[in-house]
């Protein structure tokens, strides 16, 4: 029990050195709880891990979780003169949409899942830090894709041509 929890240990501390807008945050927490940052951190996860098992309000909390950082990120991402984050979050955005297709018709056997929020949300992350989404795009999306690729550009153009079309048959106001 002791290495797996200074594995965690391990991870928190890479995760604030990789992440230092967090690691200020935690900084100044830190410094006004007068408790560690990595124990505060732990801390912090084992909450939002309780309330995602069992809180009110935690498939907001994990969809929250799921956006707002990869979101930050993203902007990071593209401000940044680096293009292998922009292909990393790309492809999280990528993933993350399917899922979302995939669970939004999925929902009503989903619900009966016993902590759904908190396996989701350890997907979410599972699939932000640790290459999850690079491995779900390369081994399920991309071959889906590329099977299908022409016959959904055929109905992308067919969708161009008609939206086109129905330029022709929309008013627009003149001016005098």
């Amino acid at each position: 029990m002791a290495a797996h929890i200074d594995r965690v240990r391990t991870s928190v501390e890479e995760f604030l050195i990789k992440y230092p807008v967090v690691d200020d945050l935690v900084s100044k927490a830190s410094e006004k709880t007068k408790v560690g940052k990595v124990n505060l951190v732990m801390g912090a996860l084992g909450f939002t891990a309780v309330w995602l098992a069992i809180g009110y309000g935690s498939p907001f909390l994990c969809d929250f979780i799921g956006f707002v950082f990869p979101a930050y990120l993203s902007f990071k991402a593209v401000e940044s003169a680096d293009t292998r984050d922009d292909t990393q979050w790309l492809t999280y955005w990528i993933v993350y949409s399917y899922f979302g297709i995939l669970e939004f018709f999925s929902d009503y056997l989903l619900f009966w899942i016993p902590f759904y929020s908190l396996i989701k949300c350890g997907f979410l992350l599972w699939m932000m830090n640790y290459n999850g989404a690079a491995i779900i795009y390369s081994k399920c999306v991309r071959p889906f894709l590329a099977k299908r690729e022409a016959a959904i550009d055929k109905v992308v153009e067919r969708i161009e041509d008609a939206a086109d079309k129905m330029d022709d048959y929309i008013p627009t106001s003149k001016d005098d």
